[in-house]
């Protein structure tokens, strides 16, 4: 079981496997003013090492539909790019043990099927970390919670 909502990067040095929402990416991508140093942040540690990140096919989708949708091939292709040479970020292959434990925690939540995908990723990896915007999650304790909104920027 998780042990809740985290706030501050630190808590994520040497975890293994923190899966990551589709909305640090977004953020940062789209340079968002309150969050882009944050996100920045969260990559470079996972670039550094600091702790290994995971992207699930949700995210992979997620991330293409605003700049797909208004016709921009261009920065969809810039996005699956940068995604795809960030050292120490993994691509997470659903299985079906993920589908069955996915159905489990709709069936416990009521919360979208996506969403209890990437948890579904999450509670895979040794981490058991999701870090998210999302306060829909704030109901779920099968693993630790990073909300972006509560984390503070270290300089």
């Amino acid at each position: 079981m998780g042990t809740g909502v985290l706030k501050g990067l630190h808590a994520l040095a040497g975890r293994q496997g923190v899966v990551i929402d589709t909305m640090v990416f977004i953020y940062l991508f789209e340079e968002h003013p309150r969050y882009v140093d944050l996100c920045e942040q969260i990559i470079d540690h996972i670039f550094k090492g600091t702790f290994t990140g995971v992207i699930t096919p949700i995210t992979a989708a997620e991330i293409l539909v605003k700049p797909l949708k208004q016709n921009k091939i261009a920065i969809a292709d810039r996005y699956r790019r940068a995604i795809g040479n960030i050292p120490n970020l993994k691509l997470f292959q659903f299985d079906i043990q993920t589908g069955f434990m996915a159905g489990a925690l709709r069936a416990r939540y009521g919360l979208p099927l996506p969403d209890m995908f990437q948890i579904a990723a999450a509670m895979s990896h040794p981490a058991k970390a999701f870090i998210t915007n999302d306060k829909v999650f704030r109901r779920v304790n099968e693993v630790d919670l990073f909300f972006i909104d509560e984390m503070s920027v270290s300089h």
